[in-house]
């Protein structure tokens, strides 16, 4: 079993600790429901990855937000996270739609659109099912003034 060594880190956060062979270091206590550690210190609850981060690297600048390079919630690797302001985070992120490079729809890429990220694919058959609709509207109604006529 691998383990992690930081110096003036608490026995009890260290115990919490599993690497991987990734290098990710992974909170194995309390977590939240999407995945985040939860640790404690000096009677105080903290995310894991941010208190890990300020005893080991410093404190985070302010306005800034912990980025998960390795994409796993619950590593606490300060090497794997980096200080980044939260609208570059969400951009980064690949569960969120600013993250997104492809439709969930179909797999298609988007594409810039007047200003806009849009799957052309999807695009092109909500447009085509919305002519065929519209074309079917106008033959209706045309039969209904025929009709009256009649």
């Amino acid at each position: 079993m691998i383990t992690v060594e930081v110096r003036g880190l608490p026995a009890h956060l260290l115990a919490a600790i599993e690497p991987d062979a990734s290098g990710c270091w992974l909170w194995q206590r309390a977590r939240s429901d999407d995945g985040y550690g939860w640790a404690s210190l000096n009677d105080r609850t903290y995310q894991a990855h941010r208190l890990i981060y300020r005893l080991v690297v410093g404190e985070i600048p302010d306005g800034l937000v912990l980025d998960h390079l390795c994409r796993v919630r619950h590593c606490v690797n300060p090497e794997h996270l980096e200080p980044v302001t939260p609208g570059e985070n969400i951009r980064r992120s690949e569960i969120t739609p600013a993250g997104q490079t492809h439709c969930l729809k179909c797999g298609g890429p988007f594409s810039q659109l007047r200003g806009q990220r849009r799957c052309l694919t999807c695009l092109a058959a909500y447009e085509g099912g919305r002519r065929e609709l519209k074309r079917d509207m106008e033959r209706e109604r045309r039969r209904r003034i025929k009709e009256r006529g009649a």
